[in-house]
């Protein structure tokens, strides 16, 4: 067999920028995971895309499919044969059914018991037709949020398909997806070199498009886009510094194909406005870099990136710099109206701002989470209650300025912004700021207490009033952001070493919701205690590296309590890439399975029938180390703590090795089980060993 190449290109009216990072990830894996199923193995795979095109080419490709050996299940092997050992007809209906020989039968293990089964071999396609099969079946498949449809309704996909590229070894396959027949053609810059490019090969993919204009590769038109944005900064020949977000480089190269940028100038007097106001202007509406001076102040100047490189790039420029303009002009209008009017007098407006229909006005809200983090702040900074309260009445206030509401992303920020204007406490000015942290994945964490407390009152009212009215995510869909909401307070309760209880959290939210929770409030309370558990089990296995068995063994005791629960988890997790785990954690089991096997009785047990040295040393071990125990916990010493568990091994094991447990005294017996439960409930200040794998 000889190796083959093979180019798919997808050609489609601009898709938005967001959407290509879901579906590239889907397209290579999947593309990879049905050549390797179908039995097609390659050499190598890589994808492309942009604005107009998705793409992947494969090398390597064998002519044929390899042949393909099934294993199909019969009837198991109870009914099979009969008492004397004979075929029934269930087998020898089976055997025909499959064209083979009784004989052809064999006996294959599964989980659900043991079946007949026969194995066929299903000699593999010609290369060419396994393709054609398969790239259906991934296309079809391609993630993304929103579809449309086009023309008369016929098709849908998430744009137009105006032209399909699908060869294999130089030959068109015989292809069409949403009404594009495949060929052999793709098209270049849309007005750079708006005709036909004839593509065969994925060698010659990114070159023939390259000579089009088409920068084919994100990552290369990414760090074109670093290279442009710098360049023209260093044209003004003064000391100039790109803000560059990474975030906004990444949105601009999915947008372009060919990036070009230029540097742009705007009248100092817009400079009166806050750096953020100006900044999210340029950035959110025009996708423009904002710069910035040797000092880090902001600079009257900006910088586009454009797909088309103009015979006059000053015409360009001045394009630009009217646009921009426009959009200053307008922010500056609503920053001055805003101005007129304190931040504190727009509590009232917050009435006729409704926050969802099933959980009243934003100013409901307010006054709901305002008393949650009162009590949180008692519990953990009282000397922050005055601070809280004003911050929760204002951190809302900004929803109903104009800047806000052209700018939605700056809630939070220019509350901050005018409550300093208003000669507000800087230190509630930070609280609104920061009470909206950490507003998306791998955001800032609040650094005040102040803004850690709000913070937290707020997501936990939002995250237990969509639990008590139905508003549950799903696979698919998490319209309110309850996991990251979830997970922001997990994430600040552990920055913080805060002790309360998620459990109490809860409570507290949804007492405050009173008669808006429609749901049954036990059932509010579990489903909402679960999916945070879930959060925090995901943060320890991703974030931390816990493995899933140690998660479960801290979270099923203290998955309430999100820093105790990461301190112990990782405490353990240590301990069990050590030598000797195994026959630790074979011994802690040991005790429960005791336990679970003769139960307990409810009277006090008789200690003073302990009398042999095995169990009398093995009951000092646990009082003592009961008392140490509390002191580490306080400490939040967990590595200590496990330390000093572990050294229970050595006196429970003596104590199996010379005490018999189910005595024939039931009082003596009683006192035993009485002493191993003590013995547990040490294990469990740390976990629940029983769920820990000690293979």
């Amino acid at each position: 067999m000889s190796g083959g190449d093979f180019i798919l290109e997808l050609g489609v009216e601009e898709i938005p920028a967001s959407y290509f990072g879901p579906a590239m990830a889907y397209l290579t894996n999947n593309l990879t995971k049905e050549l390797k199923e179908g039995g097609l193995p390659f050499t190598a795979i890589k994808a492309w895309s942009g604005p107009r095109r998705l793409a992947v080419g494969v090398w390597g490709l064998n002519d044929r499919q390899m042949d393909l050996v099934e294993e199909i299940t019969g009837p198991p092997l109870s009914s099979a044969f009969d008492a004397n050992g004979n075929h029934t007809k269930a087998a020898l209906g089976f055997a025909k059914g499959q064209g083979v020989s009784i004989s052809d039968l064999f006996t294959l293990n599964t989980p659900k018991g043991q079946y007949l089964a026969v194995r066929k071999t299903r000699e593999g396609l010609p290369t060419a037709e396994a393709l054609t099969t398969a790239i259906p079946v991934v296309l079809d498949n391609l993630p993304f949020p929103k579809m449309m449809r086009w023309g008369e309704g016929v098709h849908e996909f998430v744009r137009p398909v105006h032209w399909l590229l699908a060869v294999y070894r130089g030959e068109i396959l015989p292809l069409a997806f949403r009404g594009a027949r495949a060929g052999k053609v793709s098209y270049g810059h849309r007005f750079l070199h708006p005709g036909p490019v004839v593509i065969t090969s994925p060698d010659e993919y990114p070159i023939r498009l390259a000579e089009a204009h088409v920068l084919a590769s994100y990552e290369e038109r990414r760090e074109q886009v670093k290279t442009e944005i710098y360049k023209a900064a260093a044209e003004s020949n003064t000391d100039l510094r790109v803000v560059a977000d990474e975030d906004l480089i990444s949105e601009v190269a999915n947008l372009l194909e060919e990036p070009v940028a230029v540097l742009g100038h705007f009248n100092s007097q817009f400079l009166e406005l806050p750096a953020s106001v100006a900044a999210t202007a340029m950035k959110e509406r025009q996708r423009y870099f904002p710069i910035t001076d040797s000092q880090g102040r902001q600079a009257p100047y900006f910088v586009a990136v454009n797909n088309t490189r103009a015979l006059d790039m000053d015409v360009v420029r001045k394009g630009h710099e009217r646009v921009l303009r426009a959009r200053l002009e307008d922010a500056r209008f609503y920053y001055q109206e805003d101005r007129k009017i304190r931040l504190d007098a727009r509590i009232e407006e917050l009435k006729g701002v409704v926050f969802h229909h099933l959980l009243g006005t934003s100013w409901e809200k307010v006054l709901r989470f305002k008393e949650l983090a009162l009590t949180l702040a008692a519990l953990t900074n009282p000397d922050q209650k005055a601070i809280v309260a004003r911050a929760a009445d204002l951190c809302k206030c900004d929803l109903v300025t104009g800047v806000v509401g052209e700018f939605p992303s700056l809630q939070g920020l220019m509350g901050s912004e005018y409550a300093l204007a208003d000669g507000e406490d800087p230190e509630v000015a930070k609280a609104i700021l920061e009470h909206y942290f950490p507003n998306r994945s791998g955001g800032d964490l609040p650094t005040s207490p102040a803004g850690a407390i709000l913070s937290v009152a707020d997501k936990l009212d939002t995250i237990v009033g969509c639990f008590g009215v139905g508003l549950l995510p799903t696979g698919a869909a998490d319209p309110f952001g309850l996991r990251r909401q979830a997970l922001g307070v997990i994430l600040i309760m552990i920055d913080q070493k805060w002790s309360w209880s998620l459990e109490e959290g809860i409570e507290k939210a949804l007492l405050g919701l009173g008669s808006l929770v429609k749901a049954p409030a036990k059932e509010v309370r579990q489903k909402t205690l679960e999916f945070f558990k879930t959060r925090l089990k995901n943060h320890l296995q991703k974030t931390s590296g816990v493995t899933p068995d140690c998660a479960e063994s801290v979270l099923g005791l203290y998955g309430h309590l999100p820093p105790a629960a990461v301190g112990r988890a990782l405490a353990l997790e240590e301990l069990k890439r050590q030598d000797g785990f195994r026959d630790l954690a074979q011994t802690f089991k040991r005790v429960v399975n005791i336990i679970k096997k003769f139960g307990s009785r409810d009277e006090p047990p008789a200690l003073a029938l302990l009398t042999l040295p095995a169990e009398v040393d093995l009951l000092k071990a646990a009082e003592t180390l009961e008392a140490e125990a509390l002191e580490l916990i306080a400490k939040g010493d967990f590595k200590g703590l496990l330390n000093q568990v572990a050294t229970l091994k050595g006196p429970v094991d003596l104590f199996f090795d010379q005490v018999l447990v189910d005595d024939p005294n039931p009082e003596l017996k009683h006192a035993r089980m009485a002493l191993l439960a003590k013995v547990s409930q040490v294990f469990e200040l740390v976990a629940d060993f029983s769920r820990i794998s000690a293979t």
